[in-house]
């Protein structure tokens, strides 16, 4: 796994409630076909694969197979309601929200705090833990 996305999952992981799972490169399968793999998902239960009602956050770390522009609006255009879009460098997380139906960025730093899907607090910059 990437360095960065394995940073992340630590972080959501060590942070999650107990009722929440963080998967590692689950497919979300969208309707009409559209299939998006992000390196990391928040969800419910876990299992193989998702539909867009079962994300609370789905984590792209670039480069990705994706099209920056379109992922982002993919998830929102299906209700997921949090999107990442992490660029490994410089270090930044792209925190977008769901609003009014379409995903609009909120936050834009390698040092994230944020109350959903759950307070959780994200460091890029933090040295790795061994």
């Amino acid at each position: 796994m990437d360095p960065v996305a394995a940073l992340i999952a630590g972080a959501l992981e060590a942070q999650a409630p107990a009722d929440l799972a963080v998967v590692r490169r689950a497919p979300v399968h969208f309707p009409g076909g559209v299939v998006r793999t992000p390196a990391l998902l928040v969800v419910g239960p876990a299992r193989r694969s998702y539909g867009p009602a079962d994300v609370l956050l789905a984590v792209e770390v670039e480069p990705t197979d994706d099209d920056r522009t379109s992922s982002p609006a993919v998830y929102g255009e299906h209700g997921v309601p949090h999107v990442w879009r992490v660029t490994p460098e410089p270090p930044t997380i792209r925190v977008f929200a769901l609003r009014e139906g379409v995903h609009q960025q909120v936050a834009a730093s390698a040092h994230v705090l944020a109350h959903a899907p759950f307070r959780l607090r994200v460091d890029l910059t933090a040295p790795p833990v061994r």
